[in-house]
């Protein structure tokens, strides 16, 4: 049989080691919130700098917009050209990056295809992730080519 200063010393133990865990567990908890709610916001300025894929698509262009409130980017949406064994329609939006120097160019090529209603040959790279003072989306365009 225990004495009672031995089960007190127990208590004190077993208390101090929940206090250990209780700690440990509420760090992983917050850990866990601090990332699903600020990791969008730690992910974009690491990601916009990591080249994801690159390549070259075919859309006739279906709006044109100069998206947010505080920074402004040239948003784009543009059906995917039918042909190819490709039956339904595909949606793809894209992005002008704000800090291509060739910005202004690709615009224009851009709002004219749109005005003619002419298909376009978009060559772009996609980012692993975006910040809102480049882009909405990861799909950067780097040269747009008329279709005649």
């Amino acid at each position: 049989m225990l004495t009672e200063e031995e089960k007190t010393k127990k208590r004190e133990v077993y208390h101090n080691r929940m206090k250990k865990q209780n700690k440990i567990a509420w760090l992983v908890l917050g850990t866990f919130f601090f990332l699903i709610f600020f990791g969008r916001a730690l992910w974009g300025p690491i990601g916009v700098n990591i080249q994801y894929s690159e390549g070259e698509r075919k859309v006739q262009i279906v709006k044109i917009a100069s998206r947010g409130l505080i920074w402004k980017t040239w948003e784009v949406q543009g059906i995917m050209a039918p042909g190819h064994g490709i039956a339904t329609t595909y949606v793809w939006n894209f992005s002008i990056d704000n800090m291509a120097p060739n910005r202004e160019e690709l615009l224009q090529k851009i709002n004219s295809a749109y005005a003619n209603g002419k298909t376009v040959n978009i060559i772009y790279e996609q980012k692993a992730g975006s910040v809102p003072w480049r882009s909405k989306t990861t799909y950067l365009v780097k040269d747009v080519t008329v279709i005649e």
